[in-house]
């Protein structure tokens, strides 16, 4: 049996209520071609840092809570492993991330730590930008909302201190991009 009482719990302290609903509407579409994408990733895969989702030194303590109830609820290098290449221009933080079947990042809120540590910035939006065309279990989940059925190129913003999760139990690659940044008018 699972002992997930302790992520329930982190969960329902932090006051997060899925029966109210929260909206999360594509903000616009980009053009994209994603075999740049898939291209880029197959020819740079020796660049690139895989890394899977566990709690590490140079995050917050929030962050290495959520990875730890993650963890002990079985979340592990086997089945969150993600590919990702990083850009940081202009002070935005990219990354492309390559999901293969059978893997996920877990329920958690963003620390965005990379980019605060990068920038010295505390005041960012996190961007989800879909690359490939949604295929078999491609999702990704913020709150209440499961976002699939995507075109390359939708964009979504992941609000600041929101659980969500992104998955890949399919049968092709998932690429994505993470843009962080600061908005400004």
């Amino acid at each position: 049996m699972i002992d997930n009482s302790h992520f329930v719990k982190y969960v329902a302290d932090t006051g997060t209520d899925l029966s109210q609903h929260l909206p999360v509407d594509r903000l616009c579409t980009l053009k994209l071609d994603p075999r740049e994408f898939e291209n880029f990733a197959n020819k740079h895969r020796h660049e690139a840092t895989v890394k899977w989702y566990h709690p590490r030194p140079f995050l917050n303590a929030e962050t290495n809570t959520q990875a730890i109830n993650a963890n002990w609820i079985g979340y592990n290098e086997h089945n969150t492993t993600e590919t990702n290449w990083g850009l940081d221009p202009d002070e935005t933080l990219l990354r492309l991330l390559e999901y293969l079947p059978g893997h996920s990042l877990p329920l958690h809120y963003d620390g965005k730590e990379g980019f605060k540590r990068l920038y010295g910035k505390e005041n960012s939006t996190r961007f989800f930008v879909a690359v490939s065309e949604w295929d078999w279990g491609h999702c990704l989940q913020v709150h209440d909302n499961m976002i699939a059925n995507w075109k390359s190129g939708d964009t979504y913003i992941i609000p600041d201190g929101i659980f969500h999760a992104s998955a890949n139990f399919g049968i092709a690659p998932k690429y994505t991009i993470t843009m962080t940044g600061e908005v400004h008018e």
